[in-house]
């Protein structure tokens, strides 16, 4: 069942006509997380409505003076003869792709709170400064726990639903939620992927003889299975999920890497989670499966369902 999230705000404000009006008018028939939904928007409008209703409207003069202040060129005097048609904004937005793409993808930046980017760049450089001291040959194996760890977490904090304030907002405007949530994921592992770049640069200068390349690889292949598991649990439950199964996947590598006596882990923990670690073609076909997945069905969930869990 496809959800209109994105319409009902136009519903309730009346906007909607036609075989769009009826098709939601028949979906909230059906379905009473929508029609919830459908109701605070009406509530909303309303709400709205009255509290202008009750504004007494400017005087008629009002307008005049801007339109002269506005038209009125520095050092001279304000007269009807400067007056002249204020410029108005006429460009399609649409007509030009490219820049509305970056402006959507910059803009998340704004939305993401702080923690997340404190704690991604606390455990890349901490990461870095343990890879940079540790005896030689364990450098890629420490980058390999914590690199992947951070771009998990920060996925977690950052594309959560439950954890998106303007998400209300986002939902009324005319921009898809998958676009959104695709610009808000891009932007998170850029910021990570760079992270981890730069402080593998750094190492290596550092430690001459160690090879750019390998350390790469060594926690680029397990940051994208362990980001796409934390990015569908925290879209599709919330983001707690994304944040307890990443810590825990964390932990139990942790534990089994260099350990020859038992560690306690059932060995059919250890087959799951040695794969994310040393991912092959198979795992990387999966992660990318579940990430196109989640996208497909994050516009269709109720965005109510965990409003009594927001992280603070």
């Amino acid at each position: 069942m496809t959800h209109p999230t994105h319409q009902l705000s136009a519903y309730a404000a009346g906007h909607l006509t036609g075989d769009d009006a009826a098709a939601v008018t028949a979906h909230l028939a059906g379905c009473p997380a929508c029609a919830t939904q459908a109701r605070a928007w009406h509530a909303t409008a309303t709400a709205v409505h009255d509290t202008t209703a009750r504004v007494a409207p400017p005087s008629p003069g009002i307008l005049t003076a801007i339109r002269r202040r506005l038209a009125t060129t520095p050092g001279t005097t304000p007269g009807p003869a400067a007056t002249r048609p204020v410029p108005t904004y006429r460009r399609d937005i649409g007509t030009r792709p490219l820049h509305r793409a970056l402006g959507i993808l910059t803009r998340q930046r704004t939305l993401i709170r702080w923690p997340v980017w404190t704690l991604a760049a606390a455990l890349i450089a901490g990461g870095a400064i343990l890879a940079a001291l540790a005896p030689t040959g364990h450098a890629a194996q420490i980058l390999a726990m914590t690199v992947p760890l951070a771009a998990a977490l920060a996925v977690a904090g950052a594309c959560g639903t439950d954890n998106d304030p303007p998400a209300e907002l986002a939902a009324a405007l005319p921009t898809p939620p998958r676009v959104v949530l695709l610009a808000r994921l891009t932007l998170v592992l850029t910021a990570t992927v760079t992270a981890g770049l730069l402080a593998t640069l750094a190492l290596t200068a550092l430690t001459p003889g160690g090879g750019a390349a390998g350390l790469v690889t060594a926690w680029f292949g397990p940051l994208v299975p362990l980001s796409a598991t934390s990015f569908a649990l925290s879209v599709l439950y919330r983001p707690s999920a994304g944040v307890t199964t990443a810590l825990a996947l964390w932990l139990a590598r942790a534990l089994s890497t260099g350990q020859t006596a038992p560690t306690g882990l059932s060995p059919a923990v250890l087959r799951l989670v040695d794969p994310l670690w040393t991912p092959g073609p198979a795992v990387l076909t999966a992660a990318a499966a579940v990430v196109a997945t989640t996208f497909l069905l994050s516009p269709r969930l109720p965005r109510s369902r965990h409003a009594r869990h927001i992280w603070r």
